[in-house]
């Protein structure tokens, strides 16, 4: 069944604590699609965490073959610097309309899906938010494409804010994967507003139970839903949508293991593509990169050849004295 009993919601009364939302960026473009979701964030999602309004503009044109001349260079810079505060005032402006008890404003340069990603990392958000008009034909292209190159170099949750009128009174999480992650997100994403958390389990890449093994000990506050049997990411789109407007979900939580360079899709993106609700996307965390094996006669030869002042330490091993100093401060 896909719809929850009445005791399956009495028992999503109970709380569950998530972690806070401490930091959120919004990318606004002045449209009127940006502009209601930065309105729609700070009245149902962001709470006490601090907002900030990023708007990204075009880098100026490249020069030609030959250097411009120095004083056509300087007026080109005070331009695009007066652009920049032009457009900082204006964003300040946006602030007071949209309210918010911490709510900042940044003009960055170049291209939208890097900058607003590189920002997010920067200051260490814990979601990022874009507004996306309703699914049809007549949508520019160049709209969905720069929506989806973010969503692609994002290394942190993002939310493409859709038909938001109200507070999301139902998250749906689906989960596959990494679930514990996207069940945590779908958390901090509810909390604010006291939403309900539904749980659709999709692909089952794992042992029978699983589910049930992650929600235990974070004593789940959702509503489990049937799991869905279809393993093709194409299938799971549709079905994902169905489940939602069976629940009437606001928001759908799914993760990612789709990255900037990859060509294809994966469920995830082909959903914040075709879904006319919001969907946030929980990237995939990056893995550390692999350690390199040192053969044993290299080791032996960079012991040989160590710069002057350095000294072994107990263990045999060579640290310069500066290393040796930083330790010490340190300590």
């Amino acid at each position: 069944m896909l719809a929850a009993t009445a005791h399956e919601k009495d028992a999503c009364q109970h709380d569950v604590t998530a972690p806070p939302l401490e930091r959120i960026v919004v990318g606004v473009d002045f449209s009127e699609v940006s502009l209601a979701a930065a309105q729609w964030v700070v009245r149902h999602l962001a709470g006490d965490a601090a907002l900030t309004l990023v708007h990204v503009i075009e880098p100026p044109p490249l020069p030609t073959l030959s250097p411009l001349p120095s004083a056509r260079k300087q007026v080109a810079e005070r331009r695009l610097r007066a652009r920049i505060e032009s457009l900082r005032g204006a964003l300040h402006g946006l602030s007071g309309v949209v309210g918010g008890t911490d709510t900042r404003v940044e003009v960055r340069v170049g291209d939208p899906a890097v900058q607003l990603a590189a920002y997010a990392d920067l200051v260490e958000a814990d979601l990022v938010v874009v507004g996306g008009k309703a699914v049809s034909r007549a949508t520019p292209l160049h709209e969905t494409a720069t929506t989806d190159r973010l969503l692609r170099h994002l290394s942190r949750p993002g939310l493409v804010a859709r038909n938001i009128r109200t507070a999301p009174t139902t998250v749906l999480a689906a989960l596959d994967g990494d679930a514990a992650t996207v069940l945590t997100v779908a958390r901090m994403v509810a909390a604010p507003c006291a939403a309900r958390v539904a749980t659709l389990r999709l692909a089952d890449r794992s042992p029978v139970g699983s589910l049930a093994r992650i929600e235990a000990p974070l004593r789940e506050r959702s509503t489990p839903v049937e799991r869905g049997e279809a393993a093709v990411k194409r299938e799971q789109v549709p079905m994902i949508i169905d489940v939602a407007r069976k629940l009437r979900a606001d928001v759908v939580v799914i993760g990612s293991h789709v990255s900037a360079t990859d060509d294809d899709d994966d469920a995830a993106h082909l959903l914040a593509r075709t879904a006319n609700c919001s969907v946030l996307i929980v990237p995939a965390p990056a893995e550390p990169p692999p350690r390199r094996l040192i053969h044993s006669d290299l080791i032996v030869h960079v012991q040989r050849c160590e710069p002057a002042g350095s000294q072994p330490d107990g263990r045999g091993a060579a640290h310069s004295a500066a290393t040796r100093r930083g330790k010490d401060d340190a300590a």
